[in-house]
């Protein structure tokens, strides 16, 4: 690897070009024909969208989609270095039918796509490195700051302030019935499991290891705190609060209708950034997002009211590539079942019998061709629920069975997401649609001129010295606007 700065030389590569043994290498290997095939573990995976069940619901009316944005600045270079992160977190509500109406002559009515849409921000800061409240170490005051950040940020929108912590006791509740407290499975400073357990309310506990003591807070559930660095980066427990807002805004707007007004649920599509999964220290959360949707949907098919519609939409990584790669075998109107031997062979590089995302997903994910030849990588809970993803079991005759998880029958919900979905596209970007990049535009931390701003309120905010560098930057923004 290179020092930073250090340049190649320009004729580098010329020994590599005149090896008489990476030359007689090539010579041996092989590549598959260039003239293209329809690949059979492709096409017999595909589903026209119009051949799928569709369960019995009004028209959607409204759409909800979430996004999150994030960033570390340094507020004092070099060491020790001095870090402070920002998280924004946005919601954004579109009238599906003022939507459309804003296009009716081809061309897009501004104002009327405006009065579509109402968005919703929740914005916080937390402490990096050599960061601290008094008495507290770096790590501490980061658990803190992050249980303050959960409980003071609030939506209004069905009556009293509903915070982040509600919206996290509610997964480990039911529906419209938040728990009163849950276990950690250790005290965050000490590591005892507690005994019996480590118990915290939403507004704490105390660890009952006698010779530590130490507070406890609600958000300690999450775990991010294991990736806290008391003297470097911390993008990693910033990016997994930030994915852990989102979700639990969600979580928010659709208790609070279920509280409210129930009925309204099943009009509505709830789209978050990315898949509806939960990573890294966080992932046993996902258990607590399955049985509250479990719940939900039984006690709205007891009312006879169907399950909202529920999707994460993907806009990089592993799947999106590969559905870019074989979007040419998949006709326009069409949706993959990506099941376990697919993923494991061709996406993931694993064994076939790999038990595929077990820990993390309580959505199952599909490529779907829209009508304009777009590609949507979407996943989507089963209903009224259960695991998305099982173990694969192979037959004696070296087959798979198919499982019930890889049944579209286990999503009644796809065909009527898909559709609408379809509707709510635009020509932005890439395989996007609208409600997400609404949602994104609202959520953003732009880097550059604003980057240079969150980096001069922190220095400010801590009373250090102003970085000149973004300082000048400002000044210049200002002058050229």
């Amino acid at each position: 690897m290179p020092y930073n700065q250090e340049r190649a030389s320009r004729i580098g590569h010329v020994p590599t070009v005149l090896s008489q043994a990476i030359a007689q290498a090539m010579e041996r290997w092989e590549i598959p024909s260039l003239e293209v095939e329809e690949p059979r573990h492709i096409i017999e995976r595909l589903v026209p969208l119009t051949d799928l069940k569709r369960d019995q619901r009004p028209d959607p009316t409204f759409v909800i989609a979430f996004d999150g944005s994030n960033q570390e600045v340094e507020a004092r270079a070099g060491y020790p270095s001095v870090r402070v992160g920002y998280l924004q977190i946005a919601g954004v509500y579109v009238n599906i039918a003022q939507f459309l109406s804003a296009n009716r002559t081809g061309l897009v009515n501004a104002r009327e796509l405006e009065r579509s849409q109402i968005t919703q921000t929740v914005n916080s800061v937390l402490p990096g490195s050599n960061v601290h409240l008094r008495g507290l170490q770096g790590k501490d005051t980061w658990r803190l700051e992050l249980a303050r950040a959960f409980s003071e940020s609030n939506i209004t929108d069905f009556g009293a302030p509903f915070t982040l912590v509600d919206a996290l006791m509610t997964i480990h509740g039911f529906p419209g019935k938040p728990a009163v407290q849950l276990s950690l499975s250790k005290c965050p400073t000490c590591g005892s499991p507690g005994m019996p357990a480590q118990v915290v309310t939403a507004t704490g506990g105390i660890c009952t290891e006698p010779l530590c003591a130490t507070s406890l807070y609600v958000t300690d559930v999450l775990r991010a705190y294991e990736d806290f660095s008391e003297d470097g980066e911390n993008i990693r427990p910033l990016t997994i609060a930030m994915n852990m807002a989102e979700r639990l805004l969600l979580i928010s707007y659709i208790d609070g209708f279920y509280r409210v007004q129930p009925q309204m649920l099943a009009q509505g599509l709830f789209i978050t950034d990315g898949p509806l999964a939960v990573y890294g220290p966080t992932a046993p959360i996902k258990s607590r997002f399955l049985r509250y949707w479990e719940a939900l949907c039984a006690n709205l098919e007891a009312a006879s009211t169907p399950a909202p519609l529920l999707v994460g939409i993907e806009k990089s990584g592993q799947f999106v590539d590969h559905a870019n790669r074989i979007k040419d075998f998949i006709p326009a109107g069409h949706v993959m079942m990506l099941d376990s031997p697919y993923i494991n062979t061709y996406i993931v590089n694993k064994d076939p019998e790999h038990h595929y995302g077990k820990d993390e997903f309580y959505g199952r994910r599909f490529v779907y061709k829209t009508s304009t030849d777009e590609v949507l990588v979407v996943s989507v809970p089963r209903v009224p629920g259960g695991p998305p993803y099982e173990k694969p079991h192979r037959q004696l005759n070296g087959d798979f069975t198919r499982l019930q998880s890889e049944s579209f029958d286990s999503y009644p919900t796809l065909r009527a997401t898909l559709e609408i979905l379809d509707q709510l596209q635009t020509r932005l970007y890439p395989n996007a649609v609208i409600p997400v990049a609404l949602a994104h535009s609202a959520s953003s931390l732009p880097l550059g001129t604003g980057r240079s701003v969150l980096t001069l309120l922190a220095q400010r905010r801590l009373g250090m010295p102003e970085d000149s560098i973004s300082l000048s930057r400002l000044q210049h923004r200002r002058r050229s606007d």
